[in-house]
């Protein structure tokens, strides 16, 4: 196990991507690893140890990866463009009461017709979940991209959960093999956009998924989930 402290993450910030490919550069450097997951703390493995190296070893080559072209119409009016077309103060605009400032600003940007330019694939985006599990091939890759164009990296600053853009838009235009799914179960709720805790009540929809990881479990709501997990 190792730990980095690097930067303060606020969710949805240039930082939290900045993390993100932190991790990957250093997982990198292990030339024995084959297989790449990026989960959360509030993430729990669903197969046992025996069958999560079993499925690791059987799909080393493969690259599970939510993607589609933005826009987007689950992703809102603009259809996910807004996120990276303006300026961004704070990126949890929307969910945060003490961001009025940036929520003006962006309504500024929108009524002048303010779109900042991407210069990257053509333009062509694609938006996908942060989180993925990826061969050692794609990694290469992503790191191999950011490496040689560091400007694309620094085009996310400003932008607005610019994680859920930035891999997507890299992997899907690489010409690797992806398959469109992420293999997490994510109870989505009601409004589609935040996953709830799950239970011991969540464990038969979890275990028939064929997904890696449950996400999210929070200790003391989900303690008889882990249990019935780590039973199987």
């Amino acid at each position: 196990m190792h730990l980095y402290r690097k930067y303060a993450v606020e969710w949805g910030d240039y930082r939290h991507l900045k993390a993100i490919i932190l991790l990957m550069r250093e997982a990198y450097k292990y030339s024995e690893l084959e297989f790449y997951n990026l989960i959360t703390g509030s993430d729990y493995p669903i197969p046992s140890l025996a069958q999560f190296k079993a499925f690791c070893e059987g799909h080393r080559n493969e690259n599970f990866l939510e993607h589609f072209p933005l826009p987007h119409s689950d992703w809102g009016s603009e259809g996910g463009l807004n996120r990276i077309q303006y300026w961004w103060l704070r990126p949890n605009a929307h969910r945060s009461a003490g961001s009025q400032l940036t929520r003006k600003l962006v309504n500024l940007q929108r009524r002048l017709g303010i779109n900042r330019t991407f210069n990257y694939f053509n333009g062509k985006l694609y938006g996908g979940s942060t989180y993925w599990s990826l061969s050692r091939k794609a990694v290469e890759a992503a790191l191999d991209y950011i490496n040689e164009h560091p400007s694309y990296l620094r085009r996310f600053r400003m932008t607005s959960i610019g994680e859920e853009i930035c891999l997507p838009t890299m992997l899907a235009n690489s010409g690797l093999p992806l398959v469109n799914n992420y293999m997490r179960y994510i109870d989505w709720g009601p409004d589609g956009a935040n996953p709830q805790v799950l239970t011991e009540k969540d464990y038969n929809k979890i275990v028939s998924s064929g997904a890696l990881f449950a996400r999210k479990l929070e200790s003391g709501l989900s303690d008889k989930l882990v249990e019935q997990l780590d039973a199987q």
